[in-house]
């Protein structure tokens, strides 16, 4: 009887133990690391440099001839240019100020990518940050 009460006693220790980090995880606050137009603006961004780099490479596959690549190459450089300067509108880091966006801001890396506050790698390159 007293080897059932330890097997049940243990059991129910393990079973506590797997169960906790789920129970400890539901009761965080969940919140946004960086405003949604930030991210937004950095979305657009990053899309615009893509595609510019896509039609680099389109035009030096042979895929595009000389005036499509010139037409579309100007029209995304325009929308990258608008891009670049809306998410540098929108996350100037000195309309926050340092200590505004060390607390609460998102940290942005050499590579530019933003990450998350209190990241210990750059989620855009995989290097270590702290």
């Amino acid at each position: 009887m007293t080897l059932l009460l330890l097997s049940l006693l243990l059991a129910l220790l393990a079973a506590g133990y797997v169960v906790r980090p789920l129970v400890d995880r539901r009761d965080a606050l969940l919140v946004d690391v960086a405003p949604g137009a930030v991210l937004d603006a950095e979305a657009r961004r990053r899309v615009a440099l893509a595609s510019l780099k896509e039609l680099e490479y389109d035009y030096l596959g042979g895929k595009l001839d000389d005036t499509d690549y010139r037409a579309q190459k100007e029209r995304l450089s325009v929308e990258a240019l608008a891009a670049m300067r809306a998410a540098e509108a929108v996350g100037d880091p000195a309309a926050v100020g340092d200590a505004g966006r060390e607390a609460a801001g998102p940290d942005r890396h050499a590579c530019g990518f933003l990450n998350p506050p209190l990241s210990r790698f750059c989620a855009g390159c995989g290097a270590r940050l702290r």
